[in-house]
């Protein structure tokens, strides 16, 4: 039994925390292992997502004097990154860890050639909100209106489902955008996102539509809406983009795939009857769960952990170099994140001092 420290880079209402850092360390207890969030001192095996700040460098420099294995774990590149993030910070960590992961290929291919890491390996992301298993919510045959929920930034598609009678856009997100939201796009219904309570939206919806476009780091992304809302029992309309597309292959289920706003239309159409919906479930809930249920995504972090060299998971750029890499297109965004980090430890320091 091995003691691993797992250091999220949010709380558990951030979802890349939720999936990456909080389920991986209940599900590596129920495999037997000792699994902590926080407590890195005599652990094993230290797990930091995300974040690299001075303290987490720190952390991972003390488990590597020591002889733990330190595994860097990142979902988020490009400008994003630096919210979490300083490039000095994030440089030396790097040098620290002796494996770096990540959710998708196409994310690992970014930090080989833009971050300067030659250890990096794919862990895929788990099934959102705590499953225990596949779902099948009671279905009401061909019912109407066909209730599909939206999510993802591609607001060109909301106009595509807007067309379809026989559909009500369902768009669950933060309360205090659904305002300015509903004046934009007026026959799309707003819900408010909560933790406890979307589940059940989902489930009250007959489909869900989930497109990533635009820029390399959007086509990225992971599939974690998606399997999450086969698990849940709602097949997903997805954009054909890398994730999406490979696992709608992988569960066979191909003809939800779609390039285009017509293609949307057709999906859409197909999947109106809850036979055909029955059929896309029996073909892809038991692959989803196979291959992303909380256990199997541990088990594939333990293998990673297990295999990881004793060397350091970057390559051998010296600072500036990787800095002009790294921050290519968006320098001044990373040095803005940076000093405000900077800022923000120091008036930490100043505060705490106030209060002793």
């Amino acid at each position: 039994m091995s003691r691993i420290a797992i250091l999220p880079a949010h709380d558990d209402s951030a979802a890349s925390s939720r999936i990456r850092a909080y389920a991986l360390q209940k599900a590596l207890a129920s495999l037997g292992h000792d699994a902590r969030i926080g407590d890195p001192e005599g652990a094993d095996v230290v797990f930091i997502q995300k974040r690299a700040m001075p303290d987490t460098v720190a952390v991972a420099r003390a488990a590597r004097r020591r002889g733990a294995r330190v595994i860097y774990d990142v979902d988020d590149l490009g400008r994003t990154l630096w919210y979490f993030a300083t490039p000095l910070s994030l440089f030396r960590l790097l040098h620290l860890a002796n494996v770096v992961t990540t959710d998708t290929d196409g994310h690992r291919e970014m930090l080989q050639r833009d971050y300067d890491v030659t250890a990096a390996v794919v862990v895929p992301d788990t099934i959102d909100y705590d499953p225990s298993g596949p779902m099948r919510p009671e279905v009401t045959a061909d019912a109407a209106p066909l209730r599909v929920l939206w999510f993802g930034n591609a607001a060109r598609y909301a106009d595509a489902l807007a067309s379809l009678s026989f559909v009500e856009t369902v768009v669950s997100t933060n309360a205090d955008q659904i305002g300015a939201l509903s004046g934009r796009f007026s026959r799309v219904h707003f819900v408010p996102w909560s933790r406890a309570g979307f589940v059940a939206l989902l489930q009250s919806c007959a489909l869900t539509v989930l497109p990533h476009d635009g820029s390399d780091v959007e086509r990225a992304k992971s599939n974690n809406r998606m399997i999450a809302s086969i698990n849940h029992g709602v097949p997903a309309i997805v954009s054909r983009t890398p994730e999406y597309e490979r696992t709608a292959q992988e569960a066979g289920v191909e003809y939800a795939v779609f390039d285009d706003e017509m293609g949307l239309i057709r999906a859409v159409e197909h999947l109106r009857s809850a036979a055909v919906r029955e059929q896309y479930l029996d073909s892809a809930q038991p692959v989803v769960w196979r291959e992303y249920s909380p256990e199997a995504v541990a088990r594939k972090f333990l293998r990673v952990a297990e295999q990881a060299s004793s060397a350091s998971a970057a390559g051998h750029l010296r600072f500036l170099a990787w800095f002009g890499r790294a921050t290519a297109g968006h320098a001044p965004s990373a040095v803005v994140h940076s000093l405000k980090h900077t800022a923000a430890r120091w008036l930490g320091r100043g505060a705490a001092g106030v209060r002793r």
